[in-house]
């Protein structure tokens, strides 16, 4: 069976403390495995998963559909900051894509907790971008440092919809409450995963499962994990995420036609 490990909504209260509740899977049957809660959320995070990866840029990028626009490019050399700006025009939604650590400045400049400068810039670069674009909601996704820049910017403005990938949780709750929706999607043995254990989490939902094999650093990996909710989601017959597998020259893995 290949259903999540398990799957919590995480409750940050003010004490420090962090409330969690498990979430019942239901749907195990399936074809896949998955259950329907993991499916579900495949079907929603793969495409971002992906650009998750690309934003790396590291010649290893996924192939999108025609529908997916590079719409803006941020890069700030001097604090070794990335982000990309996506549309899906099918959707109508807009994304806001952070790199993770690629280098050790981003140690000083990002997953330093005491300072998080890449933070600061991220949240600046949001608000001004969604006022230019007249932007009531859209998406905010990365993968390690980059999920944990995406988790503070959902943690302080309205209207940001979280996908994080082995995020990283590096970021500062406003005193003001924003309830979006937040999703942390995470690979049961990657190296983070003690350092969550550690730290404080935001309102979320948690999902851990085992979708990939190798040491921690190798299942830290957002391709394979990027990959893996792909195939997870054309499990689920999600025509685009089938297309994606396609162009992609990926195997479908699960519930193949016989």
């Amino acid at each position: 069976m290949k259903n999540a490990l398990v799957i919590f909504t995480a409750l940050f209260v003010m004490q420090g403390c962090t409330w969690f509740s498990k979430i019942k899977q239901t749907g195990t049957d399936h074809c896949s495995g998955w259950s329907d809660q993991v499916r579900s959320l495949a079907d929603e995070a793969w495409l971002y998963a992906q650009l998750s990866q690309n934003v790396y840029a590291d010649n290893d990028d996924f192939m999108l559909r025609d529908t997916v626009r590079l719409i803006e490019e941020f890069d700030r050399k001097d604090i070794n900051f990335y982000s990309a700006l996506y549309q899906d025009t099918a959707t109508g939604t807009y994304s806001f894509i952070f790199r993770g650590t690629d280098s050790f400045e981003d140690f000083r400049t990002g997953n330093n907790p005491f300072e998080q400068i890449q933070n600061k810039i991220a949240l600046s670069i949001v608000e001004s971008k969604t006022k230019e674009y007249s932007l009531d909601s859209f998406v905010v996704a990365g993968h390690s440092l980059g999920g944990g820049i995406a988790t503070h910017v959902s943690l302080n403005i309205q209207g940001a919809t979280l996908y994080t990938f082995n995020g990283s949780p590096v970021f500062k709750k406003s005193n003001v409450k924003f309830n979006n929706q937040r999703d942390s999607i995470v690979e049961r043995g990657e190296v983070l995963k003690i350092v969550r254990l550690l730290a404080r989490e935001p309102d979320q939902i948690y999902t851990s499962i085992e979708c990939t094999s190798g040491n921690a650093i190798e299942e830290h990996s957002i391709k394979k994990l990027a990959t893996c909710l792909t195939r997870i989601s054309a499990a689920n017959d999600n025509e685009q995420a089938l297309s994606s597998l396609k162009i992609n020259n990926i195997d479908k893995k699960w519930c193949k036609e016989s």
